[in-house]
């Protein structure tokens, strides 16, 4: 559905993207990641129509961004952090205005549709100034909505938004991905990507340095373990070291001390550990591995990609 294929863009000779290249799948969220000016507004933009590449291209839809940008942008709905609304506009009318701009048959009807899928349809002859952050970002959703695009390009959608619209926002995009669009989220909340995206592509000055789904990206990297046991913390330290097992302490949980370490042998450093904790007289409650986060995975990307 998004098909991006060795995109350049210069702008008066700085590079701000190089050569890029990924897909986003109907049916699929894939958050796009990286520090700021890796890339990832410019790359929306070209995505999106808004922007041309200085090389290589982008098939939306199977349509070329080279060779028919106002096609592809009637082929995406464009959703970013500060959505620019007509404020003095009733959201009926502000709706039916873009269903009508896109050629949407029966353009009231449509924005009466999209107001009561985001909850709005008690607000519908309200003007937008009146409205809170959170329902102006769903306003922006609708608008994106309208003309009932294939693909959507996600902007920060949930910044400054509180917890509870948050979490309501994730949900309406999955039920948004289960109707089969492609979904390109470009966010800094990695708990965010985390929670919903399918894939990951992370961005380093302006290059792809990492494409992946979500699970693989979390799970790459050296394997590490925590163990909870009853006991002197100094003592358990002291034990594995004498064990040749670099341990460090962790937040101590439900009462117990916790201790980490990584391995890239843990069928040997394992029982090597609880061995050295019991002849060290240490009560051992549990062993297991530690489920590395997103932000871990991508901070590490991150570190790679700065040598």
């Amino acid at each position: 559905m998004i098909d991006v294929r060795g995109v350049t863009r210069r702008f008066d000779g700085v590079v701000a993207l190089a050569d890029a290249s990924f897909q986003v799948n109907p049916g699929e969220i894939v958050a796009l990641l990286g520090p700021n000016g890796a890339g990832k507004t410019t790359a929306s933009r070209i995505i999106g129509g808004i922007l041309a590449p200085t090389e290589g291209d982008v098939l939306v839809d199977g349509v070329s961004v080279r060779e028919d940008a106002n096609a592809v942008r009637a082929r995406c709905g464009f959703v970013t952090d500060q959505p620019s609304l007509y404020e003095r506009m009733p959201l009926r009318a502000y709706l039916a205005f873009f269903a009508r701009l896109y050629d949407v048959g029966s353009p009231d009807t449509r924005a009466a549709e999209l107001a009561k899928l985001l909850g709005l349809d008690d607000v519908l002859d309200r003007r937008l100034g009146t409205f809170s952050r959170g329902m102006r970002q769903k306003v922006a959703i609708a608008r994106a909505l309208v003309h009932d695009p294939p693909v959507l390009l996600l902007d920060e959608p949930a910044t400054a938004l509180d917890p509870e619209m948050a979490q309501i926002l994730r949900g309406f995009i999955v039920s948004l991905r289960a109707r089969h669009r492609a979904i390109l989220l470009t966010t800094h909340d990695l708990d965010e990507a985390q929670r919903i995206a399918d894939r990951v592509v992370v961005l380093y000055k302006g290059r792809v340095v990492r494409i992946g789904a979500t699970t693989d990206i979390r799970s790459a990297g050296r394997p590490r373990y925590a163990v909870a046991f009853a006991g002197d913390i100094a003592a358990a330290r002291d034990a594995l070291a004498r064990a040749g097992i670099d341990a460090e302490a962790a937040a101590a949980k439900n009462g117990l001390a916790v201790l980490r370490f990584g391995t890239d042998d843990p069928a040997t450093t394992n029982p090597a550990a609880l061995r050295a904790l019991l002849d060290a007289g240490l009560r051992v409650v549990t062993l297991s591995a530690e489920e590395r986060s997103l932000e871990d995975a991508y901070l590490a990307i991150l570190a790679e990609a700065r040598r």
